[in-house]
């Protein structure tokens, strides 16, 4: 013989579906946030030297750059989309030098400096 079991009542299967949807729906979105996250912070500039920074400059190969002096840093563009970063060290006047050059060199859309506020 078979044994009927008792259902269990119908207000409590919606709730569970409606928590167990909610849950799902909270853990895509986070982790749909998370991942953009992680997407738009990363970096993907090269590191080089300084040294290939103003040969790229000087042979014309850069289409826009940013000089952040708080950091000693430059990041270019070349003409061909590709990105690359580069530091100048503390000793002698690199940023200055490297601003001479980003003035000569008429960049196709131009280059800025980001200096902090004192």
């Amino acid at each position: 013989m078979i044994e009927k079991q008792p259902a269990i009542p119908h207000q409590y299967q919606k709730k569970s579906s409606r928590f167990r949807t909610f849950i799902a729906c909270s853990v895509t979105a986070g982790l749909v946030i998370i991942s953009g996250l992680f997407l738009r912070n990363r970096d993907d500039s090269q590191q080089t030297d300084i040294s290939t920074v103003l040969n790229q400059i000087r042979s014309g190969n850069v289409s826009t750059a940013k000089l952040i002096d708080a950091e000693r840093r430059i990041e270019i563009t070349t003409i061909g989309k590709k990105h690359f970063h580069s530091y100048w060290s503390e000793v002698g006047d690199q940023g200055s030098e490297l601003a001479d050059e980003l003035q000569k060199a008429r960049l196709p859309n131009g280059y800025s400096v980001e200096v902090p506020k004192r």
